[in-house]
């Protein structure tokens, strides 16, 4: 399910050839270890389903390029599971008793990958490019177009942040490889070829990206800026990893269980129970804070003008059911605007759960209340539908997220509402993400985000300015609006469970949004591969502390 992303295909004979051609890597461990000491060498496989279009994490904003860029670009901070942040490229910082100005103090001895030094001056250069109109990603922008002010480098080892209006949630947002530190010297060399190679600090050195088959990366040898919560510092265990695109899930499940991977990203439904009780792999999972999977209902077009029409589709979706049966209770459902794992998230299952009577009260409610011949219902001659287009590209919707939307049009059946399953070219499906226009119905949505700020990213006015189809219902109301902006200046925890409480009711109450299930991040690795973990601000998998035992 997509909020946006930008994916190429991999075609299955490729994935067939690739997996023929063998990756399967434990062999080349340099050194054994009888006390479960670390030890260097050794190449791995690490197999996922999606290929971003840009390496670049500043251009477009889509999960898969944070996952490979965590193992090139570092952050200025680090989040710790419990939301605090620890150092990383900024050693300290300091905040103005108003909120409004954030001082960092960078690490100094650090280089890029291509020997250029890190400043204040690099970084201040990484925020121009980041929020400049002709490379800024809608997710970037998102996070900051609202609050950001300016920025600049005090000193060479001095960098300060200004911002509009407070924003509590920014160290937390900054923590995120959508705000790795890139070199400027080749963010210079223009978009497209810092999107082939772009040159961080990090562990790792992108030193190819095969298109359509997977990217390689080399140690950095003189890595030294590892962040404060790594499990060790210094130059990453491993020699390279191989990160190879798989799109079909049961070829990624085959080949961890076989030689061709080491380790993979998210296996489908029906192949997580056989991989969890494999003896020789391990599966680690992490549920994602923010927006869980979900539809999106465009408030702006009918039907879903409508706040009864709205509040019947969700009633009427039998979502808990579509979704235990298309992900074989594999997920559990998720029907709020935020995750159950985010701060501040709060229980409103009565707004969401299953409920015919109720909606087809609120249809007659709603002046729908003749049937045409097939059953739907119509007013004026014209029947109750509404599209829900998804990307026919099966790397953007996989198999289970289709039987899903079935289930789900087989509920809105019964209390004669029409739900036409659209699947579109991807370039279609993601332009419907900027333009209300563009579709009249239903769209997939998610949003990773570290903290219940993503309320503002996706149901305030703001986020309409800032970055149109970030707001993925077209909400503008002044109280989500009100509630937000004061959440966002406060640090007070019991104030913020508050004000992003009471967002989150007027956004059930409203049926803005229905959710389905949560983000996840699952990787499946061989026993043989020790010390991968995942990060908390995006569910990202860090390769620097890993290692292979015999």
């Amino acid at each position: 399910m997509i909020r946006s992303s930008y994916r190429r295909a991999v075609p299955s004979a490729l994935v067939a050839a690739l997996l023929l051609a063998g990756c399967g890597s434990s062999s080349d461990t340099a050194s054994e270890t009888s006390d479960g000491t670390p030890v260097n060498g050794g190449s791995i496989v690490y197999a996922t389903d999606r290929e971003p279009t840009c390496l670049d994490p500043h251009n477009f904003g889509d999960m898969p390029q944070t996952y490979v860029a965590r193992q090139y670009l570092d952050s200025l901070v680090s989040e710790r599971p419990d939301g605090s942040v620890v150092p990383w490229l900024a050693d300290s910082w300091e905040v103005s008793p108003d909120g409004l100005t954030y001082t960092f103090k960078i690490k100094e001895g650090v280089k890029f990958h291509d020997g250029t030094p890190l400043d204040a001056e690099a970084v201040h250069a990484n925020f121009v490019q980041i929020l400049d109109p002709a490379t800024e990603s809608a997710t970037d922008a998102g996070y900051l177009r609202p609050y950001y002010e300016s920025s600049k480098a005090i000193d060479k080892n001095t960098f300060e942040l200004k911002l509009k209006t407070p924003y509590s949630a920014l160290l937390p947002v900054l923590s995120q490889a959508f705000f790795g530190i890139e070199s400027p010297k080749a963010m210079a060399r223009g978009l497209e070829e810092n999107c082939q190679s772009p040159v961080g600090t990090g562990p790792f050195i992108v030193k190819a990206w095969n298109r359509g088959q997977s990217v390689e990366l080399v140690r950095n040898e003189d890595y030294n800026s590892a962040p404060a919560d790594a499990k060790h510092q210094g130059p990453a265990y491993l020699d390279k990893v191989t990160w190879k695109f798989i799109e079909d899930g049961s070829v990624r499940a085959a080949a961890v269980q076989g030689r061709d991977a080491d380790i993979i990203f998210n296996p489908p439904p029906q192949q997580v129970a056989a991989l969890k009780a494999d003896p020789n792999l391990e599966t680690q999972e992490f549920t994602h804070t923010g927006l869980p999977n979900g539809v999106a209902l465009n408030t702006t077009r009918a039907p879903f003008d409508d706040t009864k029409v709205r509040q019947a589709f969700v009633y009427g979706s039998n979502a808990e059911a579509a979704v235990k049966s298309a992900y074989l209770n594999v997920y559990d459902w998720e029907h709020g605007p935020i995750s159950s794992t985010t701060p501040t998230y709060k229980d409103l299952r009565r707004f969401y759960e299953h409920d015919k009577d109720k909606a087809n009260k609120l249809l007659d409610e709603a002046g729908w209340t003749e049937r045409d011949s097939d059953g739907y219902r119509t007013k004026d001659g014209k029947r109750l539908t509404a599209e829900l287009v998804y990307s026919a590209d099966t790397g953007d919707t996989p198999p289970a997220d289709v039987t899903l939307f079935q289930n789900i049009q087989a509920a809105e059946k019964e209390i004669g509402f029409d739900v036409v399953l659209k699947p579109l070219p991807q370039d279609q499906y993601f332009a419907a993400f900027s333009d209300k226009d563009a579709y009249d119905g239903l769209t997939g949505a998610y949003w990773n985000s570290p903290t219940p700020a993503v309320l503002s990213i996706v149901f305030s006015s703001d986020s309409l300015k800032a970055a149109p189809g970030n707001n993925m219902s077209w909400v503008e109301h002044p109280k989500i609006d009100d509630l937000v902006r004061k959440a966002a200046a406060t640090t007070d925890p019991a104030e913020q469970q508050r004000l992003y409480g009471e967002t989150q009711d007027i956004v059930a109450e409203e049926a803005y949004q229905l959710g389905l299930y949560p983000v996840v991040t699952r990787l499946v690795a061989k026993k043989n591969l020790k010390d991968v973990w995942i990060e908390p601000s995006e569910g990202e998998p860090v390769l620097h502390d890993a290692w292979l035992a015999p």
